[in-house]
C-alpha cells in the first residue's frame, strides 16, 4: 500500500462460542497482518470451554489493540447477534468480519483496504477462500463471482459473499446494529440483501482466508431449515426490495427447491460439499459408497439381532411350555 494514502483504522469483529480448538490461530492471524492499523473486538457469547481464558491472555498481551467482552448469558442466536454487540464498540472507518475457527491470510486486510480506497463506490468487499480441515490441511476452495452485477444476479441462487471475508464501510450503516436478526440462521443473507438494494459489493480474486471445515460449522447444520429460511428471504427481497431475479436464476431456484424437498439431509450435505469444492466428484462417490456400506452393515446386524432374539424367544417359550 502506498504510504502517501491515509490508512484508515479497521475494526475486526470475531464472535466466539466454544472455539478453544481453533481460536488461537484465528487471533494470531489478525495480529500477523501486514496492515497494522487495526483493532480486534472479540465477543465471547458465554462460552463454556477455555475460549475466554485464551481471549484474556491475548487481551493482556495486546491491551491497546484488542477489546474483549464476555456475555453472561448466551444469546442463542448465532454469531451475528454477538457481532452486533461488538459493532457498538467499533471505532474503525472500515469493519471486517471473521469467525473464530478460520484463519486470515497475512495480506487480507491490506488488500481489502487498498481496494476500498481505490473504489469508493463499493460498499462491501469479500474474497475467495481456501477450505481447510480440522488439522489445517487444504481440502478445497471457495470460488465466488467478482463484480457487483454478478454478485447481484447470484443472490437468488446462493450467498455469493463468504461471510468471514467481508469488509465494509461503517459510516454507510445508518443504524445501531450491523445485522438484522430475524431467524435462527441466515441473518447475514437477510442483512446483505438489504444492503444490496442501494449499495455495491465486490469480491477480490485472491484467496484471503482459510475457511475451516470441521463438520460442526453452523452453515452445515439443519440444511433443510436453513434453505427454507433462505427461500423466505429471497421472496422477501423480491417483494420489499424490488430485487429482480432473471429467468436462469428462477429456474435454478426451482431445481434447488425440488432437490431439497426430495433428498434426505445427509445427501444434501454431500451435494453442498461438492458444490463448494470441498469434495471432488471422486471423493463424493467414495463417501457415498462408504455410507452405503455402513448402512448395509448396520442393516445386516439389525437383521441378525432380530433373528437371534426371535430364536431366543422361541426357546424360552418351549422351555416354559415344557
Amino acid at each position: 500500500m502506498k504510504k502517501s494514502i491515509k490508512q484508515p483504522l479497521v475494526s475486526v469483529i470475531i464472535p466466539v462460542y466454544n472455539a478453544q480448538n481453533f481460536l488461537t490461530e484465528a487471533i494470531v492471524s489478525v495480529i500477523k497482518q501486514t496492515y497494522q492499523r487495526w483493532e480486534l473486538i472479540i465477543i465471547d457469547d458465554a462460552s463454556t470451554d477455555k475460549s475466554w481464558r485464551i481471549i484474556s491472555g491475548f487481551k493482556r498481551q495486546y491491551p491497546r489493540k484488542i477489546k474483549a467482552l464476555r456475555l453472561k448469558k448466551n444469546l442463542n442466536k448465532g454469531g451475528d447477534a454477538a457481532a452486533n454487540v461488538a459493532f457498538t464498540k467499533v471505532k474503525g472507518e472500515l469493519v471486517a468480519r471473521m469467525d473464530a475457527d478460520d484463519i486470515a491470510c497475512p495480506e487480507r486486510l491490506e488488500k481489502q483496504v487498498d481496494f476500498l480506497q481505490k473504489n469508493p463506490r463499493i460498499f462491501m468487499v469479500g474474497s475467495q477462500a481456501w477450505v481447510i480441515n480440522k488439522e489445517g490441511d487444504i481440502i478445497g476452495e471457495k470460488k465466488l463471482p467478482l463484480t457487483s452485477e454478478a454478485i447481484y444476479e447470484n443472490y437468488f441462487i446462493f450467498h455469493p459473499m463468504i461471510h468471514p471475508t467481508i469488509m465494509l464501510r461503517r459510516k454507510e450503516i445508518k443504524r445501531k446494529n450491523l445485522y438484522k436478526i430475524k431467524y435462527s440462521a441466515n441473518n447475514d443473507l437477510l442483512t446483505f440483501l438489504g444492503f444490496l438494494k442501494n449499495k455495491k459489493f465486490a469480491n477480490l480474486p485472491d484467496k484471503l482466508l482459510y475457511y475451516r471445515f470441521h463438520g460442526k460449522n453452523d452453515s452445515l447444520t439443519f440444511i433443510k431449515n436453513r434453505y427454507f429460511n433462505t427461500l423466505k428471504i429471497r421472496f422477501w427481497a423480491i417483494k420489499e426490495l424490488q430485487y429482480k431475479p432473471n429467468i436462469k436464476t428462477v429456474l435454478l431456484n426451482f431445481i434447488q427447491f425440488s432437490t431439497v424437498v426430495l433428498l434426505p439431509e445427509k445427501a444434501l450435505l454431500l451435494l453442498y460439499l461438492l458444490a463448494r469444492g470441498i469434495y471432488t466428484p471422486k471423493e463424493l462417490v467414495l463417501k457415498m459408497k462408504s455410507e452405503f456400506k455402513l448402512n448395509f452393515t448396520l442393516f445386516k446386524q439389525f437383521r441378525i439381532n432380530k433373528v437371534n432374539t426371535a430364536e431366543e424367544n422361541a426357546i424360552t417359550q418351549n422351555i416354559t411350555v415344557s
